[in-house]
């Protein structure tokens, strides 16, 4: 037996999943289209380009002056390492002996 809150909280859910769905399809068919469109342009780019080189054309190669970038060089100072410090070996290792009764 279910009651109508429970009944009511299950169809608020299905419109919601339902309303999610439809936006998952809006955004896949969007970006299906925008992925045709950019192959559209891009064939058509390389179309041009291949009949430029049939027609014996040269492309025009423009080269951009590249500023030269200087290298800021940082040297780090040296530290030297600390001195170590002997470990006390009086203390024995291993299991501590049984205490007398």
């Amino acid at each position: 037996m279910t009651t109508s809150f429970k009944m009511k909280a299950a169809e608020e859910l299905r419109q919601s999943k339902r309303l999610e769905r439809e936006a998952e399809a809006a955004a896949h068919a969007q970006s299906t289209a925008a992925k045709y469109a950019k192959n559209v342009a891009n064939e058509k780019r390389i179309a041009d380009k291949i009949a430029r080189i049939e027609k014996g054309e040269e492309p025009v190669v423009v080269e951009e002056p590249v500023a030269e970038v200087e290298e800021i060089v940082v040297e780090k100072p040296v530290k030297e390492p600390a001195p170590k410090k002997a470990k006390p070996t009086d203390k024995k290792r291993g299991r501590p002996a049984k205490a007398k009764k």
